[in-house]
């Protein structure tokens, strides 16, 4: 996580440049973040199970410590086996304060280091992506607290191209990367509240390169209280 965190300090000011209409309702907890951090993992087959053991007790020691700073894990469903770490911010500002608190919680509670090192060992491959949110109509309606699955798909797109719309998946969410991947790109999330049959997406513009479901984990995520506080049967599992 504090490394996931000095990644994006460093790449802050690529977001001055993207626009973002106001939210045209007042935004809940569980609402899409305007600033997204996406960490995608892969991990050494050997390493699997002690990786998982160190992210759920990462999990659950920042869950006991009610640290300010969250992350929903996600597992693929389909597609390439890997680990998806979605890392909410409101602003920038939030970024820069996440910065702040984990200095001095690292300090307090070595263990948490010796989590990281032992997750690091087991990592095969890691790739940081950042975004900006693109407002739309009804993207506050959406509620991730709800979700138990996330569709991902990545659009590459070429210079000037207007953002991608898919008209035809209902509840999802539009990311400009700001970077982490080569060339312009996209990212549409549609949160799912059961698997069902995915269907073929066409988009208004771009390519798509990828499209995979990943299944949310709440022992190894964490999540603020006022999220979880809309689902406590399903965040506070153990």
């Amino acid at each position: 996580m504090q490394r996931r965190i000095l990644m994006i300090l460093v790449c802050a000011p690529l977001f001055g440049a993207q626009p973002a209409a106001p939210p045209t309702v007042s935004p809940s907890p569980a609402s899409p973040p305007k600033i997204l951090m996406l960490v995608r993992q892969q991990f050494k087959p050997a390493k699997n199970l002690a990786r998982d053991r160190l992210q759920r007790a990462t999990a659950a020691a920042y869950n006991r410590l009610d640290v300010p700073v969250y992350w929903l894990e996600l597992q693929a469903f389909t597609g390439p086996s890997e680990a998806l770490f979605f890392d909410p911010f409101d602003s920038l500002e939030a970024v820069e304060k996440a910065g702040a608190v984990l200095g001095p919680l690292y300090q307090e509670h070595p263990e948490l280091f010796a989590f990281q090192a032992g997750i690091k060992d087991a990592l095969a491959s890691e790739r940081t992506i950042l975004a900006v949110r693109r407002d739309s109509p009804g993207v506050n309606a959406i509620n991730l607290a709800q979700a138990r699955f996330l569709r991902l798909l990545v659009v590459s797109t070429r210079p000037g191209d207007e953002p991608p719309a898919a008209g035809d998946l209902a509840s999802s969410v539009v990311y400009q990367v700001s970077s982490g991947m080569s060339g312009p790109a996209f990212l549409i999330f549609q949160a799912l509240t059961e698997f069902v049959d995915i269907p073929t997406v066409h988009t208004t513009s771009g390519t798509i390169v990828e499209d995979a479901v990943y299944v949310i984990d709440p022992r190894m995520s964490h999540i603020s209280r006022e999220f979880a506080r809309q689902d406590q049967s399903f965040w506070t599992k153990h």
